[in-house]
């Protein structure tokens, strides 16, 4: 039955490149040292130690028993945990399938799941309530609203505000009194018709009233008016009766939580509404006091990246950035706070959430990284392919720590700058472990 698909024959295609490689050069067989495992004269059999737990210098200074080094005899090799690949078989545009790749560090998430609790931005999350007492008469927003940088949302019948008004009118007043009254007085002692006194008692009295009037001005900017606001009263003295004090959003939010009603008393510092710009929420999240200094190293070469997973939303991960250590440790935990700033589109991020943080550090002489492809597995052991010379790939084992974004972190086996067999590798490992199959010079 065929049953070839497009991926099987590329696959036969270089396995049979493979073969051809392999079986270039063909071997007589003379007597020789039996390879480790086989039966000897006295009857015993000898210990096979595995290529994956010998170091390199061994296995690249063993001689096979056609006297040359064995990782480079084409029937030997394979008992060393070496394959040889050509350079046309990383050459894409000759139809080569296998790729290289670098060991270097790579700033994968950290091993470690750290937890967390959503929290709203706090720079941007604010109670509001009137500055000065009163009663609610009117309330313009709901729980939900989305709301603009200065929209009234509520406002309160204030005595306070109402007698600020009318000083307002009073203290304009004055001032226009006091500059006509200076202005003539002025204009009289240049004619020498009065003495400098009345001229001075009237200059003074101006400075008086002006300082009054900027008293009241800055008592209604406390009161949440704009100059403008404060100019247009002053000109248009018939509105000053009213008490009525708007609260404006300080910026454009969510109106999240509300505890007013139309009639109830409402005092400054009450928390009246809620309002919270949700385009950014905080995660604040525990490090370790050894983990500290990688992250606060990490984060002076950069931002340091985080992955938030939430239970509320399975399956999917939010990105985020730390943007702030704590500068002091917990006494009983030993544990800093870190603060994690992430985009929340769709608010689908509530404040009280639970989360799960890996945060992506990557320092200097920190844990080195391989594509997810190039780690196979012989009898419950790691290892990927590593270039030993030219051509030469041998087979060197690893310790999978943590995998994540189509990379593993390793460690042992592996130095920055080695350069491993990630696409195509599990085609080399066939070779390698033909052994299995009782493939051999001794056939």
């Amino acid at each position: 039955m065929t049953f070839d698909t497009a991926d099987h024959l590329a696959r036969r295609t270089l396995l049979t490149c493979l073969a051809i490689s392999l079986s270039a050069t063909g071997c007589s067989k003379p007597a020789a040292t039996p390879p480790p495992g086989a039966e000897t004269a006295g009857g015993t059999t000898a210990t096979r130690i595995s290529d994956l737990d010998q170091p390199v210098d061994a296995l690249t200074a063993a001689r096979c028993e056609h006297q040359i080094s064995q990782y480079t005899c084409n029937e030997c090799r394979y008992q060393v945990g070496v394959a040889k690949a050509d350079p046309d078989l990383f050459d894409r545009k000759k139809g080569g399938t296998l790729e290289l790749a670098t060991v270097a560090p790579r700033p994968l998430a950290s091993s470690r799941e750290l937890t967390g609790e959503v929290r709203l931005n706090e720079e941007r999350a604010v109670q509001l309530s009137p500055r000065a007492p009163g009663v609610v008469r009117a309330i313009h927003v709901d729980l939900g609203a989305q709301v603009q940088a200065g929209q009234i949302l509520f406002e309160v019948e204030s005595p306070e505000f109402r007698q600020a008004k009318a000083d307002l009118v009073r203290t304009s007043a004055a001032v226009g009194l006091a500059e006509a009254t200076a202005a003539r007085e002025r204009d009289l002692f240049e004619k020498r018709i009065c003495p400098q006194k009345d001229l001075l008692e009237a200059e003074a009295s101006l400075t008086q009233v002006r300082a009054e009037r900027r008293a009241v001005a800055g008592r209604l900017l406390g009161h949440g008016l704009s100059q403008s606001e404060i100019d247009g009263l002053a000109s248009a003295p018939s509105g000053s009766e009213s008490g009525l004090l708007p609260v404006r959003a300080p910026f454009a939010g969510t109106v999240l939580e509300r505890s007013l009603s139309l009639g109830g008393q409402a005092l400054p510092g009450d928390k009246l509404l809620l309002l919270a710009d949700t385009s950014r929420v905080w995660v604040i999240t525990t490090i370790h006091e050894r983990e500290v200094a990688a992250v606060l190293e990490a984060k002076a070469g950069g931002p340091v990246e985080a992955e938030l997973t939430l239970s509320a939303y399975p399956g999917r991960t939010f990105r985020g950035r730390v943007d702030h250590v704590g500068g002091t440790l917990d006494e009983v935990t030993r544990t800093a706070k870190a603060r994690v700033v992430v985009l929340n589109p769709g608010d689908l991020l509530r404040a009280g959430m639970f989360a799960r943080v890996r945060l992506r550090v990557a320092c200097e002489g920190g844990p080195l990284a391989v594509p997810s492809d190039a780690v196979l597995e012989d009898e419950g052991r790691s290892f990927v392919f590593v270039r030993l010379k030219g051509p030469y790939f041998i087979r060197r084992p690893v310790t999978v720590e943590h995998s994540e974004g189509g990379f593993v972190e390793v460690a042992g086996g592996l130095k920055a700058g080695d350069e491993v067999v990630s696409r195509g590798a599990f085609l080399l490992k066939s070779d390698v472990l033909r052994s299995k199959m009782g493939a051999g010079c001794a056939d």
